[in-house]
């Protein structure tokens, strides 16, 4: 298969497998109401160990053999996680920015669009994952570039790699997403922003590699590494920080299983 064709296909798989992943938490919600705050500590429990099994030994793994020093690993974390941390702190006052530059007269297709808008910028947890899924869309399309997947086994497991991290995100995103009862086109429009990111960086990387000797791509998977990392931190947080009453031992239990989760695929993928 061509890399053309192989991109293609790996497009369409993780694009379709993203959306439905995120789907079984709609149908949670509705059936078991009560479970919602159960399910946002289960995802909690997901992001962190997710990032910690899956996406940083990714990253390490897919730099090992790229002349990328060590000792810059954690700085390049550390900047995508404080870039986030800040992105979180003035996103609010830049909606309220754009809210008051609203024209009162435009048509309802634009205030619709606006509303849209608003509701990605404002939200951190959408905007990381966003932010991680282009660069895995980045990774995506220079594995493929470099060496065909028929050809060598690394490149399979990196786009297993890839598959496998996306898929509890994709959860936690809507589980997260319903917890703040944001309307329910609006989250489906977060989930299929999700869902089309990786393929959107991918062809867009695809594009610039016909035109430009495509950057080293070291930067980014590491600093979508460290987003990726503050909001699975500021999502345990934000969950755990005032729990209190009878409920506390059934949080931790459910929060240990969502951890335990990530860490077996990590286990079954070695």
């Amino acid at each position: 298969m061509t890399v053309t064709g192989s991109l293609l296909f790996y497009s369409i798989l993780m694009a379709v497998l993203s959306f439905l992943s995120g789907l079984p938490a709609f149908w949670i919600q509705r059936k078991f109401e009560m479970a919602l705050p159960l399910m946002v500590k289960l995802t909690s429990g997901l992001l962190i160990s997710t990032c910690i099994n899956l996406v940083i030994p990714e990253a390490i793994e897919n730099l090992s053999s790229e002349k990328l020093h060590s000792a810059s690993f954690g700085p390049l974390i550390l900047l995508g996680f404080i870039v986030l941390y800040l992105t979180d702190i003035f996103s609010e006052q830049f909606t309220e920015y754009l809210q008051s530059s609203i024209n009162l007269d435009e048509g309802p297709a634009h205030s619709i669009a606006r509303s849209y808008f608003l509701s990605v910028v404002s939200n951190s947890t959408t905007l990381a994952l966003l932010l991680h899924c282009l660069s895995d869309g980045i990774i995506l399309a220079t594995t493929l570039l470099s060496e065909p997947v028929e050809e060598s086994s690394s490149t399979w497991m990196i786009i297993l790699a890839i598959f496998l991290h996306k898929l509890p995100a994709s959860f936690s995103l809507t589980s997260i997403l319903l917890y703040e009862k944001l309307e329910l086109n609006i989250i489906i429009f977060h989930l299929f922003l999700f869902s089309v990111s990786a393929p959107i960086g991918a062809w867009l990387t695809y594009g610039l590699s016909k035109i430009i000797d495509f950057p080293d791509t070291s930067f980014v998977l590491l600093f979508s590494t460290g987003a990726f990392l503050y909001i699975g931190f500021h999502t345990f947080l934000s969950c755990h920080t005032n729990a209190k009453g009878s409920n506390n031992n059934w949080n931790f239990l459910i929060t240990i299983i969502g951890m335990i989760i990530p860490m077996l695929v990590s286990l079954l993928h070695d």
